[in-house]
């Protein structure tokens, strides 16, 4: 475990890195890009990225496509908290501890601070200096074009603000969530994949099927935070899923149900990666931490 934390500790500074050297500079003519950074740089646990890390410790990919992969996942995920939070959404003046993007400067530079992100998400990722085949390159902008739009997050958040005050069923909540928020995660791991030159089919399927695992039981762990843990520890208000009367795990199957179904695909998760051999150390310790984590 010593050497997971290690491994652990030096790439969340790593992923701190890349993302600063990828920001847009201060700029004197406007508070966007002050904004930009305001919004990526205010703490994170940086999830996806290792994710996206952990996967590149089973296949051969360039370091720059890696980088720039890291970026996109970490820039997307950052634009739709900005989104998420505002009032015509979640309505959430914190996010990570501080205050919300439109709470720190106003609603309509937060409105452009999540377009400029996923601007430049793609900026970096259609780079020719990627060193990657092209047409793998063309599949992970594909992937990800997909993984945040009507076949992806936006519906997952369409269907959960649509479903608000509802009782719906469990299958109707998965589809949800996996849309809202597995797609994201299993595009970063999808992405690290085809990073490779010479990825195998076998690989992919067995990246996706975790990653879907993972990301199904990243959100019924963060249902359970919402109700168990306190503001200081989650670092947004706790407790919204209730007060709005969302659809969530906990609403529909009770705390100990869900923590059941957790465990469930965190086991799946586990056991999908046992052909990697050694190789999945860091894949297995990401899946624990995910589903051990306090905020």
């Amino acid at each position: 475990m010593n050497d997971f934390h290690d491994w652990l500790f030096q790439k969340q500074a790593f992923v701190e890195f890349v993302l600063e050297k990828n920001l847009p500079k201060a700029s004197d003519e406007t508070h966007l890009n002050e904004a930009i950074k305001y919004s990526v740089l205010n703490g994170g646990k940086r999830m996806r990225s290792l994710l996206v890390l952990a996967v590149a410790e089973i296949v051969e990919a360039p370091p720059i496509a890696i980088e720039n992969i890291i970026c996109a996942v970490e820039f997307i995920h950052a634009y739709s908290l900005v989104h998420d939070d505002m009032p015509c959404m979640d309505n959430d003046d914190l996010r990570r501890g501080k205050l919300s993007c439109h709470k720190k400067f106003s609603e309509s530079t937060a409105l452009l601070v999540g377009d400029s992100l996923q601007s430049i998400a793609f900026s970096l990722l259609s780079s020719p200096s990627l060193q990657i085949n092209p047409k793998n390159q063309l599949q992970i902008i594909h992937i990800l074009a997909n993984a945040i739009g009507i076949e992806g997050m936006a519906k997952g958040q369409a269907l959960d603000i649509e479903n608000t005050n509802k009782k719906i069923s469990l299958d109707k909540l998965m589809v949800m969530h996996r849309f809202k928020t597995g797609a994201l995660i299993n595009s970063a791991c999808l992405m690290a994949v085809l990073a490779s030159n010479n990825y195998d089919k076998k690989t992919l399927d067995i990246i996706d099927t975790y990653s879907k695992s993972i990301g199904l039981m990243f959100q019924i762990k963060d249902d359970i935070l919402d109700k168990e843990a306190s503001q200081e520890v989650l670092g947004k208000t706790p407790g919204k899923d209730e007060k709005y009367n969302k659809a969530t795990f906990l609403s529909l199957l009770g705390i100990t149900k869900s923590k059941e179904l957790a465990a469930k695909y965190y086991e799946e998760a586990l056991t999908v990666i046992k052909p990697f051999g050694d190789k999945a150390y860091y894949l297995a310790s990401m899946a624990e931490l995910i589903m051990t984590r306090s905020h």
